[in-house]
């Protein structure tokens, strides 16, 4: 007498997704309760999430400016020199 296999929930995992083809996409469309949960879910989420103070909020957008400030600066004279670099090499 032989054995017989049954396939166990590995070879289950191991066998390739179908792709699908030929069978026509499921399209649900949403429903207003659907639409309702999603977004107090995302109200929820909202509220666990970690804002930062005003005084973080200002000092971390006068870090931003005063960077911005100084990269306007330092492409500002890299391009002045650059030019001046490009106008003296069609002198000669």
């Amino acid at each position: 007498m032989g054995t017989v296999k049954t396939k166990t929930k590995e070879a289950e995992r191991a066998k390739p997704a179908s792709s699908g083809a030929g069978k026509p996409p499921i399209r649900r469309t949403p429903s207003l309760e659907r639409i309702r949960r999603f977004l107090n879910d995302v109200w929820i989420e909202l509220k666990r999430c970690e804002w930062p103070t005003r005084e973080q909020v200002i000092r971390s957008t006068m870090i931003v400016l005063g960077f911005i400030a100084v990269m306007s600066i330092y492409i500002g004279v890299l391009d002045a020199v650059l030019s001046w670099v490009t106008r003296a090499l069609k002198l000669f």
